[in-house]
């Protein structure tokens, strides 16, 4: 029964289950160590398990359930926002000051910003296999590459801006709005101007 239950759950998720849910519908964890054991499922990371039969191995999915305070921020975000083609490298993420990022160095470029700024400009988006996951917003990434501009990729900044404002969903005056709050206005105004004339 708990193994039929497990299935149902793992179908409707598209082949991922993880050890909180089991929790919730009162599934012992020994059923999901059990299927492990018989080849249907395989474990990802801690509490998390997936069904090889589906074709939806995400791993920006899977990085977030495990690492919930990270963002999915810089040139992540620009792609998942479509405001860049070109997939990154490594996954930049965006933690808050003071949090430790030990267990997942290497795996991702990892930014720190003053804790209220970490949830500015977080919104749910779907990763390429149709998976949520937390980003920040638009502005909020347009933002964050203007702060940083001296490591940022001249011609993915520049592309960057030029989808922003071809975007039928962009918020200029939330774009303004966050320039105040991280102290980077005249930037902002600047560039505007500047892309206003080409």
């Amino acid at each position: 029964m708990n193994t039929d239950n497990i299935k149902k759950i793992v179908e409707k998720n598209n082949g991922i289950i993880t050890a909180k849910e089991a929790d919730k519908y009162g599934i012992d964890s020994w059923y999901l160590t059990d299927m492990i054991r018989k080849g249907e499922l395989e474990r990802i990371g801690r509490g998390i398990y997936f069904d090889s039969g589906f074709d939806n191995y995400d791993e920006m999915y899977f990085f977030q359930l495990q690492n919930k305070v990270c963002i999915y921020s810089y040139q992540t975000a620009l792609y998942i926002h479509g405001l860049t083609e070109r997939l990154p490298y490594i996954n930049e993420v965006t933690v808050y000051q003071g949090y430790n990022p030990w267990r997942f160095k290497g795996m991702v470029n990892v930014h720190q910003v003053k804790k209220e700024w970490h949830k500015l400009g977080v919104v749910e988006k779907y990763t390429d296999m149709g998976n949520p996951v937390k980003v920040y917003d638009m502005e909020r990434t347009i933002c964050d590459i203007v702060r940083d501009r001296k490591r940022q990729d001249s011609e993915i900044f520049s592309k960057a801006w030029k989808f922003y404002l071809k975007n039928s969903l962009k918020d200029i005056w939330r774009l303004r709005d966050y320039a105040n709050i991280f102290g980077i206005s005249e930037r902002i105004e600047s560039i505007l101007e500047v892309l206003a004339y080409e």
